[in-house]
């Protein structure tokens, strides 16, 4: 499964009680779905909620979906930081 699927069925899978929320994430599967980077989708993503958090506006599960973006994921970033070692 390509990176960008898994993020799309990720974001898919998951549902806001907050409607403003929720259109943020049906947003970023019709970006991915127009072949959209993966990467610039989940920058937008955390630049919206991070709005809504400092406004106060982000429901308990916003929140949580927000925190978990926010973890580094080991993979990649490696990869990325090994790439930059070697060139």
């Amino acid at each position: 499964m390509k990176p960008t699927q898994f993020l799309r069925n990720r974001l898919e899978a998951i549902h806001l009680e907050e409607t403003y929320e929720q259109e943020i994430l049906n947003t970023a599967i019709e970006q991915l779905d127009n072949g959209e980077n993966e990467f610039t989708v989940l920058k937008e993503i955390k630049a919206k909620f991070r709005k809504l958090v400092l406004n106060k506006k982000l429901s308990q599960k916003g929140l949580t979906l927000y925190t978990e973006l926010h973890k580094p994921n080991i993979d990649v970033d490696t990869a990325l930081s090994s790439n930059t070692w070697f060139q």
